[in-house]
């Protein structure tokens, strides 16, 4: 088979690409071993959280605001987050069908950077292409200790069709950054007792720590998170599902007992077998592009987790569109902007960010004006009895113009795409301030904090 353009991987990543090359008229072929679009996101990942995570804060939000005391079907829970992967399968089928791309179930094995073979289940396809794009995503890292075979990823508990489908008692999740805290947050709301147990000394590392501590001071007490506490080892306990978990603590062997224990310790790419015969150059977090979004091999493109750049569904999609269009174009017309995708970490309550933060202005010599309004002062946020929280915005001394922002607090995650489409587009404070966003909703308090400056 002679094509345009090979595919490996149809997540984020990969399918952008596919259907706008398609529209566009070249020849395009996309395997994934799966048989679905969609990727991790939506299998076992953002999309099946985020639903869980969404009925769990409805029922944090019931038991606060209307006294609601029954405990959560957590099966039905799980039927539903099924319920939606099933619908977004059918969605991308129906797209699929509408295009003229040829998908297979299966993996891509790499010959040379003109060649490869797809592992299809019917049997093997041989292809011959002009470009690849490498869109085969990321996997959870799992670090070896003596039990670990006993520990479950993110993966195994919010994959599509999951057995994990009864709530536990008690959960250990090994880890410390956004994965862990957000699973933490779920199921703690939805009635388990969480233990968080962390190497080193903080929680999301490299992230701004005035934001960390803001958020640490407001998530649910009973989430009990340990810091410096190293992992030695866990113990399963006859034949039910109850282990014990090892722990060091200042020197000190400590232990917790749990029916579920959780790796949360990052996520490394995943490379197609073959890939090293493509001589691509390839660093600490992945394989290495330029905001073309371009390897060091001038037909290969690597958009997503693959990359390690920018490991966020919504920034992969903006990645591949990017590919596409350089591929159409034969030269580099569109570039990825790294600096503009928001960052939302989905606890109860939700933080969000985007774009240069205090620490990291200071390390660039960026002299900041910080521009805030407290959510307490926020209707919508009032209207749910969850007024903690802030709007903060960080703006270039002199220009004015916004460089940042963070959301602590309600509807954090939504807002903060208002605030990264400013940042994308270089807007001043001023217009900023001038907005007229809608009331009573909480974007209100973007502006408010805009115009706290003048």
């Amino acid at each position: 088979m002679i094509v345009d353009v090979l595919i490996a991987g149809a997540g984020g990543a990969g399918y952008p690409a596919a259907f706008r090359l398609d529209k566009a008229g070249l020849k395009v072929v996309m395997a994934d071993p799966k048989g679905e679009l969609g990727g991790n996101c939506l299998y076992q990942g953002c999309v099946p959280s985020k639903t869980l995570r969404e009925l769990a804060h409805l029922y944090v939000r019931a038991k606060k605001l209307l006294g609601f005391n029954e405990t959560i079907p957590f099966e039905k829970a799980q039927d539903h987050k099924d319920f939606v992967q099933e619908t977004r399968f059918k969605q991308h089928k129906q797209e699929l069908a509408e295009s003229s791309v040829e998908f297979y179930k299966g993996e891509v094995e790499i010959i040379d950077n003109h060649h490869a073979v797809i592992k299809d289940e019917k049997g093997d396809v041989q292809v011959e292409y002009k470009y690849l794009i490498l869109a085969t995503g990321s996997e959870p890292f799992k670090p070896k200790f003596p039990g670990s075979e006993y520990c479950i990823t993110s993966d195994d508990l919010y994959k599509y069709k999951t057995s994990i489908r009864k709530l536990p008692k008690e959960m250990v999740i090994i880890g410390g950054g956004y994965i862990a805290l957000e699973t933490a947050s779920i199921m703690n709301a939805l009635g388990t007792k969480v233990h968080v147990l962390v190497r080193s000394d903080r929680v999301l590392r490299g992230l701004d720590s005035r934001l960390v501590s803001s958020l640490l001071s407001m998530l649910d007490k009973n989430i009990d998170i340990r810091f410096n506490s190293p992992v030695i080892e866990v113990q399963k306990i006859g034949d039910k599902d109850e282990y014990k978990v090892i722990y060091s603590e200042k020197s000190e062997k400590k232990e917790i007992s749990a029916d579920l224990v959780m790796l949360a310790t990052g996520r490394r790419p995943v490379y197609p077998k073959g890939t090293e015969k493509l001589g691509l150059a390839i660093g600490k977090t992945g394989i290495m592009v330029d905001e073309t979004i371009v390897t060091s091999v001038k037909n290969v493109y690597a958009p997503g987790d693959v990359n390690g750049r920018s490991m966020f569904f919504h920034s992969a999609v903006r990645q591949s569109l990017v590919s596409a269009h350089n591929i159409l174009a034969g030269t580099p017309i569109d570039y990825m902007d790294f600096q503009s995708v928001p960052i939302s970490v989905f606890t109860i309550p939700s933080i969000a960010y985007v774009g240069i933060l205090p620490e990291e202005a200071k390390r660039r010599g960026i002299d900041i004006i910080e521009a805030s309004y407290p959510l307490s002062k926020d209707s919508r946020a009032q209207m749910y009895d969850e007024a903690e929280g802030e709007v903060r915005l960080f703006f270039e001394r002199g220009s004015l113009r916004i460089i940042g922002g963070w959301i602590i607090g309600i509807d954090a995650p939504t807002m903060i795409n208002e605030i990264g489409t400013a940042v994308a587009n270089g807007l001043t404070a001023r217009q900023m301030a001038n907005y007229a966003d809608q009331h009573p909703m909480s974007n209100e308090s973007i502006s408010y904090a805009a115009r706290s400056i003048f």
